[in-house]
């Protein structure tokens, strides 16, 4: 079963999106770095879920996440999902299998030390859907 861990919106002015959301009492918990997707991530949770926002930095300025922001500008980027542990392998064959174009050929390393693929947008109406497993299945 998947379930929503977060919408990751991409940000040119982190100062001024955070200060926003913690006018509105929503801070920033936990900022991380992630080098292999050329991003700095700063996750805010949402209370009373298990999900957060997830504000994209771009630190590569030729990474996945820069290039969205000068094509589209700042927005919401993703929706990701939490799979059961063990099962992102196999539901990114039975994607693949029912004809939607992934990303990656692997899974790759994500936030929160999380193996990550993404659903293309083309395949999805127009909507980047991230889905997630954690590394550690124990």
């Amino acid at each position: 079963m998947a379930q929503l861990n977060h919408i990751g919106i991409a940000v040119s002015n982190l100062s001024a999106v955070t200060k926003l959301f913690s006018l509105l009492n929503l801070n920033v918990s936990h900022s991380e770095e992630v080098l292999e997707q050329g991003v700095r991530t700063h996750f805010i949770p949402l209370p009373c879920q298990e999900s957060s926002l997830e504000l994209l930095e771009p630190l590569d300025l030729q990474g996945a996440v820069a290039q969205f922001i000068q094509k589209k500008g700042p927005g919401v980027h993703h929706l990701s999902f939490l799979l059961d542990n063990g099962t992102l392998d196999q539901t990114c064959a039975l994607l693949r299998s029912e004809g939607y174009k992934l990303i990656y050929d692997q899974p790759r390393s994500g936030a929160h030390e999380m193996k990550i693929n993404f659903i293309h947008p083309s395949s999805t109406g127009g909507i980047l859907i991230e889905l997630m497993e954690r590394k550690n299945h124990s």
